[in-house]
């Protein structure tokens, strides 16, 4: 897989405050600024998209200073598919997505799968590697590109050895180590296990004995225990035949007792009780008959009584209807009358209206003259105080605006220091990158020191010198040892604290020349305010003028308020007068329609009012009535009641007389019954043999005593049985287990042969690779130095320990040791042959690589760069503009130092 870059989109992040989109193509591309302009922030911002790695502790950050969150865009085409994207993540927020070339959205769900789906896109194996192959390889790192050639052999290869996947190697082989250990403990516990086994199993034969001789006597016992089965049922079989007779007399005689001693003594009662209940139904019809003409008298009295009830309800209806109505008559009188007397009064209240009109105007207008007034005062003493605020404001911005013209004054005379901050962290990062070198300077020739000290020497040695690759000999070495060890000493005791001094110095010089670039930096601000509040004391100055001119004219009307304050007083009552009056008119309106209404109804009551004194006249001598019916229904009551009673048992004489018949019917059948029973007696006592039921009893009893030893000996073998077998179920699974733990046994011993030769193998694999690689990526690397170098004679080394130090004629000169440009140039021949045999990716960044190369050497880089037929795509960040003449296409950034924004100058 290959990718182009085709943009980079930034909204929010570092200097790019406003959305901004760099357009990026295919070749070599030059992406030019001053320092902190904001080019390696696109690298960055690369690399945080695609690699998910970024150069921070915190990945917040990016974010530019005083926003929340921040929005990077990468549009890339896979040159595989064709196909576009855009990756699309925010700094400061968990917010990660990519859309296709129409800008849908590809449902990936969360930071793993896009990550994984970015592995395909980039040729990258597991998302774990993702910002390996960014950060020593594809966006190396500015302050890297050179320190990883300067560290120590265990640094170096752990940082180039997860590059080339030589990494794995080691692991594996750290994990296999103690195998042996294990294998060997496993495999004697095995034996032990087997040992112990063995001593078990010698019991075996003589449980497999005792089972058979078990199974042997319980065969026997259970043929002679069915033998006494078969007996016992034929004597169980006659035993219940026998009592079955018994129970069958017992049962019989038992009917007969019930028969002559319960059911038809009973039956016998029950016949004479129902004879005595129909001779009492003809009684009670024989009293009835005697009182039945009483009876009807009370029945014919009752009912006249009920409709005598319901006419004096409607009366006393009538006569309620009348007492209600003579009341309605009284009240209508009493509005007759009040109405007359309130149009006197209405009458009288229009005369004071007339008399009272002239003073109510004028005392209405006065009224609203003094309010007004009022609020006129009101509103004056609200400008006094409002004018003293105003004044205090003025003061207090005056005193702001004379704050803020010293704070100008103090900045401007920083201006100068704050200019020299960015040549001093240029100062501080030489130094840093000095100090760095030298440690590592120091570091090799100790470990030089340590590997010639370690070289056996006989005559002359066949081992080579590790920095002149020259035969090793005892003069030689004593040589090349003592004059490291004063290059040591002269590093730890000279240079390196001087240099220790230099950056402390520098770093004072660094802080205070921060501290003026944020004053100078908020001068324009300082200035803004001050203009601000300036405008603000004019707009005050103006509002004043404004509210003295108010005050003065309202002062000159208050000066009336006094005399219309005491007209006021003089009128007061007279509006109060004036409205009762109008009020009393007002409540009269209407009421000589009242007083025709309540005549009207008057009238019409006290015509129905007689009308219901006729209609009374009508029930004259209702209550005598009444009276002489309830003295009849009194007179009548004693048959009345007679007769209900008896009528019931009057009534039921047919009923009785049948029951008198049926139970003479069931008496008949219980004697038939009792004849029956006392035959079948006879028969079952005649078949009953007592002498021979006892005797099967006792043969029965002996036989099941005999089977129950029987199988209680059966019972007893069978638990023996249980045992052995349980025991001998225990020494196979002994045995089958002993089985397994030799065949385990055997395994583990294997195995523990195949760890032994895969350690082996993993170890001188590791060192195969390092070599293979190394020597492939050297040759590379030395062919490009050499064309960057334009110098033949000089070849680069890159060991299999990745040392990095070129030979001139034989003599080896170490990394640490070589000029500035020298050291630029070997680095940058490496990170080209590693993104050449590494970079399936297709693309890559150069973060200043022309850094102490000559103008030659950096045409040189370019028509090396352009070359290149594995990169589709190479971004050379740089503040070197002379790349825009060299290189295919270049991108110009600049900072507005007020604004602190990006922008891009040219494309």
């Amino acid at each position: 897989m290959s990718i182009v870059i085709e943009s980079v989109t930034l909204d929010g992040i570092k200097s790019y405050g406003e959305k901004t989109t760099v357009d990026l193509g295919e070749g070599v591309t030059a992406i030019l600024g001053d320092n902190g302009a904001g080019k390696s922030t696109i690298q960055e911002a690369v690399g945080y998209a695609l690699f998910d790695s970024h150069p921070f502790s915190k990945q917040d950050r990016l974010v530019r200073e005083g926003e929340s969150s921040g929005e990077i865009g990468v549009t890339f085409t896979n040159r595989t598919s064709g196909a576009q994207y855009t990756v699309r993540r925010w700094a400061g927020r968990s917010k990660y997505e990519v859309l296709d070339g129409s800008g849908d959205n590809l449902s990936l769900d969360g930071t793993s799968e896009i990550k994984g789906w970015l592995c395909k896109q980039l040729g990258v194996d597991e998302p774990d590697d993702l910002s390996e192959v960014w950060e020593r390889s594809v966006g190396v790192a500015q302050t890297d590109f050179l320190a990883d050639f300067t560290k120590t052999e265990t640094e170096r290869i752990d940082t180039f050895d997860p590059l080339f996947d030589i990494e794995r190697y080691r692991e594996a082989y750290k994990s296999l180590g103690g195998l042996d250990e294990e294998f060997d403990g496993d495999i004697q516990d095995h034996r032990d296990e087997i040992i112990g086994l063995d001593a078990k199993l010698e019991e075996l034969p003589d449980v497999e004995e005792r089972v058979e001789e078990h199974e042997a006597t319980i065969a026997e016992l259970a043929d002679e225990i069915e033998a006494l089965r078969g007996t016992i049922e034929e004597l169980d079989s006659e035993r219940e035949r026998l009592e079955g007779i018994e129970d069958d007399l017992d049962d019989a005689e038992q009917e007969l007792a019930t028969l002559e001693e319960t059911k038809i003594p009973a039956q016998e009662e029950s016949l004479e009780t129902a004879k005595e209940h129909r001779d009492e139904a003809r009684t009670a019809g024989e009293t009835l008959a005697a009182v039945r003409e009483e009876y009807e008298r009370h029945e014919s009295a009752q009912e006249r009584l009920d409709e005598l009830e319901e006419r004096r309800a409607e009366r006393d209806e009538i006569d309620d209807e009348r007492t209600d109505l003579g009341g309605e008559i009284d009240l209508l009188k009493h509005r007759v009358a009040d109405a007359r007397e309130d149009l006197s009064a209405a009458e009288a209240a229009r005369e004071r209206v007339r008399e009272l009109e002239p003073e109510k105007e004028r005392y209405e207008a006065l009224q609203e003259e003094v309010s007004q007034l009022e609020d006129d005062a009101e509103r004056r003493d609200e400008l006094v105080d409002e004018l003293g605020d105003v004044d205090d404001d003025i003061e207090e911005l005056r005193a702001e605006a004379t704050a803020l013209e010293s704070s100008i004054e103090e900045a401007e005379a920083q201006r100068e220091e704050a200019e020299t901050l960015a040549a001093r962290q240029d100062e501080r990062q030489d130094l840093l990158a000095e100090r760095k070198a030298l440690q590592a300077e120091r570091e090799e020739l100790r470990e030089q020191n340590e590997e010639l000290r370690a070289i056996e020497i006989g005559g002359e040695s066949a081992v080579s010198c590790p920095t002149c690759d020259q035969p090793v000999t005892a003069d030689h070495r004593e040589s090349v040892v003592e004059r490291n060890h004063e290059r040591i000493e002269a590093l730890t005791e000279e240079r390196l604290p001087a240099i220790e001094e230099e950056i402390a110095a520098v770093e004072e010089r660094i802080e205070a020349a921060r501290e003026a670039k944020e004053a100078t930096d908020r001068i324009p601000q300082l200035e803004r305010e001050h203009e601000s509040i300036e405008e603000e004391i004019a707009d005050l100055v103006a509002e004043k003028s404004e509210y003295e001119d108010e005050r003065d004219e309202l002062e000159g009307r208050l000066d009336e308020l006094p005399d219309k304050r005491e007209a006021v007083a003089e009128l007061d009552g007279v509006a109060e007068q004036y409205h009762t009056a109008k009020a009393t008119i007002e409540s009269a309106d209407g009421i000589e329609a009242t007083l025709r209404e309540a005549r009207s109804d008057l009238g019409e009551r006290l015509v129905a009012y007689r009308e219901l004194d006729d209609e009374l006249d009508e029930f004259d001598g209702l209550d005598r009535e009444i009276e002489t019916t309830k003295e009849t229904i009194a007179a009548t009551e004693e048959a009345h009641r007679t007769y209900i009673q008896h009528e019931p048992v009057a009534e039921s004489l047919d009923e009785r007389q049948a029951a008198v018949d049926e139970e003479g019917e069931a008496l008949a059948r219980l004697r038939a019954e009792r004849k029956a029973v006392e035959e079948r007696v006879a028969e079952l006592d005649e078949s009953f043999d007592a002498a021979r039921l006892n005797e099967v009893e006792e043969k029965l009893s002996e036989r099941r005593t005999t089977r129950a030893k029987r199988e209680q000996q059966r019972e007893d073998r069978e638990e023996d049985l249980a045992d052995a077998r349980e025991r001998l179920d225990e020494l196979e699974a002994k045995r089958e287990r002993k089985a397994a733990l030799e065949a385990e046994m055997t395994e583990l011993e294997r195995d523990r042969e195949f760890a032994r030769w895969a350690r082996d193998s993993l170890q001188q694999g590791a060192e195969d690779l390092r070599d293979l690689t190394t020597s492939e990526i050297g040759d590379r690397a030395n062919d490009i130095y050499q064309a960057l170098r334009a110098a033949p004679t000089e070849t680069l080394v890159w060991d299999r320990t990745y040392n990095l130090r070129v030979r001139v004629r034989g003599q080896n000169k170490p990394f640490d040791t070589l000029s500035g440009g020298e050291k630029m140039a070997a680095a940058l021949s490496v990170r080209l042959a590693i993104l050449e045999r590494l970079a399936a990716v297709g693309m890559a960044f150069l973060d200043e690589p022309t850094a102490n190369l000559d103008e030659h050497k950096k045409r040189n880089l370019v028509d090396q760069l352009e070359e290149f037929d594995r990169l589709n795509q190479l971004l050379v960040v740089s503040h070197d503009r002379t790349f825009e003449s060299m290189t295919e296409r270049a991108i110009e950034l600049e900072k507005d130092e007020d604004r602190e924004m990006t922008r891009v100058v040219s494309d």
